[in-house]
């Protein structure tokens, strides 16, 4: 008999010990992965802010007028994902060739964001202008700044030509300011 409960009781001790080491391993990977997070980032890796983002087909986009386009811009904090849409402005003045390495003249896009106060600016087709109507500042049909209290001409926003598509590096600058100041996010 003491060679039978000898094995049971070394069984149960073995079941017991399996049982902590899956409990510790159980702790253990959330907490050494939450440790070793900031070296499993990608290297090269655009984060939400600097990458380029489709603002869709060029087709979209006709010739010779201000479109209004958007941008959605995925920004994370930590395991939480938020999804911004940004307004940009965009005038094709002339066919774009969108082979690579083939020229993309003639599109201009710019932030709708007004460099005076951050409200959103507006294009009025009949003046041929920019208005933002928080405070009146006015913009040449081009984004320059023609009058009112903005203290710089509208944002140009850096773009490309990929496949027939518009693809645009979205920009956050700082506003009330005579200077083009980007701002990271």
């Amino acid at each position: 008999m003491t060679n039978a409960e000898s094995s049971r009781r070394g069984f149960l001790t073995f079941l017991a010990d399996l049982l902590m080491a899956a409990i510790a391993l159980i702790v253990a990977v959330p907490a050494v992965g939450y440790l070793l997070a900031p070296l499993r980032r990608k290297a090269g890796a655009d984060d939400g802010a600097t990458a380029f983002l489709d603002a869709g087909p060029l087709a979209d986009f006709p010739v010779g007028q201000w479109r209004l386009g958007a941008l959605e811009v995925v920004q994370e904090d930590g395991w939480k994902k938020t999804r911004v849409r940004h307004s940009i402005w965009v005038l094709r003045a002339s066919p774009v060739a969108s082979s690579p390495g083939e020229p993309t003249q003639g599109i201009t896009v710019l932030s709708t964001i007004c460099p005076h106060l951050g409200c959103p600016i507006n294009w009025h087709p009949d003046p041929s202008e920019f208005i933002c109507p928080c405070h009146g500042g006015v913009f040449s049909k081009e984004g320059r700044h023609t009058s009112g209290p903005p203290p710089r001409n509208m944002d140009p926003l850096e773009f490309e030509v990929r496949d027939g598509r518009l693809w645009v590096r979205w920009q956050d600058f700082k506003i009330g300011v005579a200077e083009r100041i980007p701002v990271s996010v």
